[in-house]
């Protein structure tokens, strides 16, 4: 029986069970996915991605809400925790958003080593979808991850989804993806 609960957990997590190998050839172990609904604070979104940066000794995404100075974080994932933290703004959502670059625009990349460390600012929606997987390796830190953002209207509002940003990140490579609406800045 305590099998049937481990299992029914791990499910329930979205954890699943991978063999194959990160860009960076890293072993994913695990991968994690997950769809959730987050509210947003000031209607304000920053994405921020970067790879191994020999200034901070990591490489990390995150996605955070309101003021850039005082943000409240949605999504943290950093090669120096384990899993990844995500913020009581988020609650799990049945919607799914693809995982697709597909009329959004690059911030750049940004390869391990670079000191380059884009921030994209963008306009949201009260609420935000993001739809996320991510590998883990055998100790459960992650090795990459792919995050989709999109806007996330109010029911029989007649207003369509719309994304916001994509990020594809592992520690040897990132990149960031953005609308039109946001805005970028090196940091």
């Amino acid at each position: 029986m305590t099998v049937g609960l481990v299992a029914a957990a791990v499910l329930a997590l979205g954890v699943y069970g991978a063999t194959v190998t990160a860009a960076a050839g890293v072993r994913i172990e695990a991968q994690v996915r997950r769809t959730v609904s987050c509210t947003t604070s000031l209607r304000a979104l920053q994405i921020s991605a970067f790879a191994a940066n020999p200034s901070i000794g990591a490489a990390s995404v995150s996605i955070t809400t309101g003021n850039p100075t005082s943000a409240n974080g949605l999504l943290g994932i950093s090669t120096q925790q384990p899993h990844y933290g995500l913020g009581g703004a988020c609650h799990t959502a049945a919607k799914r958003a693809a995982l697709t670059h597909r009329g959004l625009t690059s911030a750049g990349v940004v390869h391990a080593g670079d000191i380059r460390r884009p921030a994209v600012y963008c306009p949201a929606s009260p609420r935000v979808l993001l739809h996320f997987v991510i590998g883990l390796d055998a100790s459960a830190k992650p090795v990459s991850a792919t995050v989709a953002i999109r806007t996330l209207p109010k029911p029989h509002s007649g207003k369509k989804s719309k994304p916001i940003g994509l990020v594809q990140w592992s520690p040897a490579r990132s990149v960031a993806y953005h609308a039109s609406a946001c805005t970028t800045q090196d940091q």
